[in-house]
């Protein structure tokens, strides 16, 4: 695929909705992002000094399951280049799905099919892109996308057997028996195909939909060779064993590398979020953990280790004196030390503690200062005013049907618990010494809870009660990521998670940024009793109107008494105040559109395990005086 036809934002590349082997909607039909070991790196050592993202921190952390991880690579982003003088560092990508009909003369066929077809006509291949009909008649009319692929546990992805559709076993009854199996309240069965041989050796097949049918019973495959046709009911219950393809890594003369497959492969739309969900970890910079070595020495210290022609001590010695650096800065980064798993909330509360307690650094890589502010803001002890704040996130994986929770990312695909396996975003799977990352700047609001009211209101039965219906719920979820995260729920995280959704919202109105905008991280163990919101750039934010808030902490309260007023009421009350649980795996219980979700991409649990009973109810509810 030519490298100017991608137009998309570098962000979709590293996100949870995308990253290497996720589809992403772009103008000329959706894509998928192939492995990052083929966007150019591994051709530019000279100079990929220019991409490294340096947080040391971080980097430490992932060798736990990285080993002979060096740097964390940056996206490129996205220019217009000359088509004579294209990026030597650019993400590669490739349709997907593969299947295309046109418009016009309805023509059903794969990529390399039409690609086939319109070499033939005479055309240029430059014009092919996006892919066109070479039909005379069609005027080099758009192709239309199919929308169906089919997913499997182990995170491959493929097309459905479209050249198998409409020849069917005498056996199907997917054409016939849905009605008779909805009054039965039995799944129905899904289509039985004769993948053995095509309908015909000249099969031609055309795609057609409907004008008055909108079920998917309207819509069909035919040959217009042979005649035989079907339409595409029961497509979701269609099921085969996976063919193991991998579209995310290069074809090797013009096929994609497969694997062997036991699994199950179920059929989905390509909008689905169950089609891919990425496995990233962030980590907010601090200055004091890192080496402050330059990307170019670092790349030089890397070179000679690979040659493997000196030992560490002549490459301290050969370094400091070209380099004119610290020896101890070399031997630092030459230092391995002990690599061990660090879990999320051990890692998060080394920078919890550092806001709280460190000085803000003179290197001005980030800016900030506590507020004490127990006697200003209700139910509040400390806040942090953050104006400079980076955050670095990595894609690790990804996984395919469910996701997994964020300390699994890091463990032995043996050690941990789901049956869903992850795909690596590299085709060195552990081995890679290279992973994607993002580099963000933005600012933010650190809010510390105050620690003795919260150890008070955490010991009543209603709010364990609460809790535990929660964990009940999530005991019987279908997903395994729901059971894991809910063994270790607590009140204060409940009650921290949905704070800041409530906050969140009421921010919307004035700090200036809309709620998509903004980012929650929560900072919830024994320890640590806070959450941090945050703006950064390339969203609408990091223009000072959200840290700024903290100048004037008698509108902050006000800001704050207003969210917790808001909660005490919403559209759809009395149903979701007294909710025995709602939205996904009835993970919530008080909590509903109306008044505490937030867009997806703000919330770090996704939009779940919310209950504003919690803070507003007015026997036990956290902030229950405020309200009287």
């Amino acid at each position: 695929m030519p490298y100017d036809k991608i137009k998309h934002g570098r962000s979709k590349h590293i996100s949870n909705y995308g990253g290497v082997g996720s589809l992403i909607e772009t103008t000329d039909n959706s894509i998928i992002i192939e492995t990052f070991d083929e966007w150019g790196y591994n051709e530019l050592n000279d100079k990929l000094a220019h991409y490294i993202i340096k947080d040391d921190r971080l980097l430490q952390r992932l060798k736990n399951r990285f080993p002979n991880l060096k740097h964390l690579v940056a996206i490129p982003i996205h220019k217009e280049y000359p088509k004579n003088n294209p990026p030597t560092v650019q993400p590669k990508a490739s349709y997907f799905p593969k299947w295309f009909y046109c418009t016009r003369c309805h023509r059903f066929a794969n990529y390399s099919e039409w690609k086939k077809r319109w070499i033939a006509s005479g055309k240029k291949t430059d014009f092919f892109y996006p892919p066109k009909c070479s039909n005379k008649d069609c005027k080099e009319n758009h192709l239309e996308q199919i929308r169906f692929v089919m997913t499997c546990r182990n995170g491959h992805i493929h097309d459905l057997p479209w050249e198998f559709w409409n020849n069917r076993l005498p056996t199907d009854r997917s054409q016939h028996d849905e009605e008779e199996n909805d009054n039965n309240n039995e799944k129905s069965s899904g289509p039985q195909l004769n993948r053995e041989k095509c309908c015909g050796d000249s099969q031609d097949l055309i795609y057609k939909i409907s004008r008055e049918n909108t079920e998917l019973s309207g819509i069909w495959v035919e040959c217009k060779s042979c005649k035989k046709k079907a339409n595409l009911k029961g497509i979701f219950n269609y099921e085969q064993l996976c063919l193991g393809k991998k579209y995310w890594l290069k074809p090797v003369n013009g096929k994609f590398h497969e694997e062997n497959c036991t699994a199950q492969a179920s059929v989905k739309l390509k909008t689905s979020n169950s089609v891919y969900y990425s496995n990233t970890l962030s980590s907010l910079y601090i200055p004091e953990m890192q080496n402050p070595l330059s990307s170019e020495i670092r790349l030089d210290i890397d070179n000679m280790v690979a040659k493997q022609k000196y030992s560490n001590e002549q490459i301290v010695e050969l370094i400091c004196d070209l380099k004119g650096v610290q020896k101890e800065l070399v031997e630092q980064y030459l230092e391995t030390g002990d690599i061990k798993y660090i879990p999320d909330n051990i890692y998060r509360e080394t920078e919890y503690k550092y806001f709280l307690e460190k000085e803000q650094p003179d290197n001005k890589q980030i800016k900030f200062g506590v507020i004490y502010c127990s006697e200003k803001i209700h139910g509040f002890s400390k806040l942090v005013k953050i104006d400079k704040l980076k955050k670095i996130t990595v894609q690790t994986s990804f996984t395919r049907n469910e996701p997994i929770d964020v300390d699994s990312i890091l463990q032995n695909q043996n050690e941990y618990e789901y049956a869903v396996q992850r795909q690596s975003v590299s085709k060195n799977n552990f081995d890679t010494k290279t992973l994607p990352a993002l580099e963000s700047y933005g600012e933010g609001i650190l809010f510390v809870l105050d620690e003795q009211k919260l150890k008070q209101w955490e010991r009543q039965a209603e709010v364990i009660e609460r809790t535990e219906k929660i964990k009940s719920n999530a005991q019987n979820a279908d997903w395994k990521s729901h059971q894991i995260i809910a063994k270790s729920l607590t009140s204060r995280k409940v009650l921290i998670h949905t704070l800041s959704h409530l906050l969140m919202r009421e921010l919307e109105y004035v700090c200036g940024y809309p709620a998509s905008s903004l980012s929650e991280r929560l900072y919830v163990s024994e320890t640590m009793h806070g959450f941090l919101i945050s703006a950064f750039d390339g969203t609408d934010g990091y223009l000072g109107g959200l840290s700024n808030l903290c100048n004037d902490l008698e509108n902050l309260n006000n800001i704050i008494s207003s969210a917790i007023f808001s909660a005490t009421d919403c559209s759809s009350d009395p149903i979701c105040i007294e909710s025995e649980g709602q939205g996904v795996g009835q993970l919530n219980l008080a909590a509903c559109h109306s008044c505490t979700l937030t867009p997806e991409t703000t919330c770090e649990l996704s939009n779940l395990y919310l209950d504003r009973k919690l803070i507003v109810n007015k026997d036990y509810g956290f902030f229950n005086s405020l309200l009287d």
